[in-house]
């Protein structure tokens, strides 16, 4: 008897010290950081897609595949850290959510890439580029609003309602570019250009996420 409780509790020790040792006594992870790093890779990748598309600077291209592998990383890293501490700045949902969104933005900035090239799309095409260029508008506008979340609520959320203007004013762009497309009678030419139009489309809808879930957190620490 004496041999069990002898057993329970030295069991008991050892599960206090993981308990303490993984939580109170490590270091604390800087998720705003982790956050803002993965912004920033993500403006990247916009910023060369916009580059690529304006200029046909094909480096340009491949950096936005480079980018996008470096933003997975980055948010799987963000992921592992979670499951790894104790005590986090915001909640674990929040995080994990922001996230797993903003990786959805330069997803999509790849898929453009991809677009382009399985259409043999010349992207010499100012509607094209004034999308792209309202795109890295949008994405420097969401690194803003992540580089004060810890410390500017008040302009952390300015940034995120300019990130949601971006897309609004994308959305006028794509659809004069729309109204143009279909007053060509290449038929080749417009499915192409459609397709691609949808995918830019979808880039500026995925920022616009990143930004209404911002305001969301925000609203929450406030």
């Amino acid at each position: 008897m004496t041999r069990a409780r002898s057993g329970y509790g030295s069991g008991l020790i050892e599960n206090w010290k993981r308990f303490f040792g993984r939580g109170l006594f490590q270091a604390k992870v800087d998720f705003f950081a982790l956050l803002l790093a993965q912004a920033e890779t993500t403006l990247r990748g916009i910023e060369a897609l916009e580059t690529w598309l304006c200029t046909g600077a094909y480096e340009r291209c491949q950096l936005v595949r480079d980018l996008e592998h470096q933003a997975d990383q980055q948010k799987l890293t963000l992921q592992k850290k979670l499951v790894d501490s104790f005590v986090t700045p915001l909640d674990r949902e929040d995080l994990y959510d922001l996230s797993v969104r903003l990786d959805e933005v330069i997803n999509a900035a790849k898929n453009a890439v991809r677009e382009v090239e399985a259409l043999n799309y010349c992207p010499r095409d100012e509607i094209l580029a004034e999308m792209a260029r309202t795109l890295k508008e949008g994405a420097r506008c969401l690194h803003n609003s992540f580089a004060n979340l810890s410390g500017n609520l008040d302009e952390a959320s300015a940034q995120a309602d300019l990130a949601r203007k971006s897309e609004n004013r994308f959305e006028k762009v794509y659809r004069q570019g729309m109204r143009e497309l279909f007053e060509l009678n290449d038929f080749k030419t417009v499915m192409r250009t459609v397709e691609v139009y949808r995918c830019m489309n979808n880039a500026a809808h995925r920022i616009d996420v990143v930004a209404e879930k911002l305001h969301h957190v925000i609203i929450k620490i406030r």
